[in-house]
């Protein structure tokens, strides 16, 4: 604890502090025995010595607490678990064959209980940390359910292409806003999102970011004769030149349909990308979601 609180300065007590406990017992066991032999009990000490540290280092550890009556004064467990093995353990190098009895019996005997009670210990530490993961999945279930819930009564559903023939996949978790995935009869894959709260950038240019390619290195101050090759405005149209992507304002709301991406196509189960005439047929076929959608999507 010296070590802890005065650092490199107290590295000295860590020494000083067994050398006089092994001799203040070596004075003990000479006078326990009536051998004035304190060289000769200094094994003996020592043992003793480390069992003692021993035990202090299994409080630390393990209880999270260090005997410091200075700091808190009154009864602690943990004097008895440093003492009384050490007490025990000095019994066996005592002369009266009745100490080294008692000192095999006790250190038997507490060996023993040790053994008990850090098998219960352990076994009940595993029953409670179960209970609590069992628990904690349980609020956590519960806190899911009713922020759905909330979810459903808002009413803020993603929108979705309702293409004739197709099939909706449904909404990617990719943690950004709301995104969804329809495939085409002849297995072409449109993304379709609706961001209520873009990031505020230029409300120029913001709708072609959604429609954009990845990884482009647009920036704020960016104008529409920059995207003019490739993102143009038509009214409250955007739209890619080549046909594959589509937004609009609607409030402040961005809403916008692409041809989906490689990752996407997979993950829907289509055959590849849509096409132009794809992507222009679901950007006029944008519907909310239903609710018996979302609550199917959430399974």
């Amino acid at each position: 604890m010296v070590l802890l609180l005065a650092g490199w300065a107290g590295l000295p007590l860590l020494i000083i502090a067994p050398v006089l406990a092994v001799i203040l017992i070596s004075i003990i066991v000479s006078v326990c025995t009536g051998r004035r032999n304190i060289p000769g009990a200094m094994p003996a000490a020592t043992v003793v010595t480390f069992i003692a540290f021993v035990g202090l280092g299994i409080a630390l550890f393990d209880f999270g607490t260090v005997p410091m009556i200075w700091v808190e004064p009154g009864f602690e467990l943990v004097h008895v678990l440093v003492a009384v093995p050490a007490a025990l353990t000095l019994g066996l190098f005592l002369v009266t064959w009745r100490l080294r009895v008692v000192g095999v019996v006790g250190i038997a005997l507490l060996i023993g209980v040790l053994v008990v009670i850090t098998t219960s210990n352990g076994q009940h530490v595993s029953s409670w940390q179960a209970e609590r993961e069992a628990l904690d999945a349980q609020q956590a279930a519960a806190q899911e359910d009713a922020n759905f819930e909330a979810y459903i009564q808002s009413g803020t559903f993603p929108i979705v292409a309702d293409l004739p023939g197709g099939t909706i996949f449904g909404v990617v978790s990719d943690g950004g806003p709301p995104r969804t995935l329809s495939t085409t009869v002849d297995g072409g894959v449109v993304e379709v999102v609706i961001d209520r709260n873009p990031i505020p950038t230029n409300p120029e240019t913001t709708p072609c970011w959604y429609i954009s390619a990845p990884n482009m290195g647009l920036e704020p101050t960016d104008t529409m004769q920059d995207y003019a090759a490739w993102c143009v405005q038509e009214g409250g149209l955007w739209r890619l030149t080549d046909g594959t992507g589509y937004a609009r304002m609607e409030g402040d709301s961005v809403i916008a349909t692409t041809s989906a991406s490689t990752e996407n196509v997979h993950l829907a189960g289509g055959a590849r990308p849509a096409s132009p005439e794809e992507v222009l047929e679901a950007w006029d076929s944008l519907r909310l979601m239903t609710e018996a959608e979302v609550r199917k999507s959430r399974e």
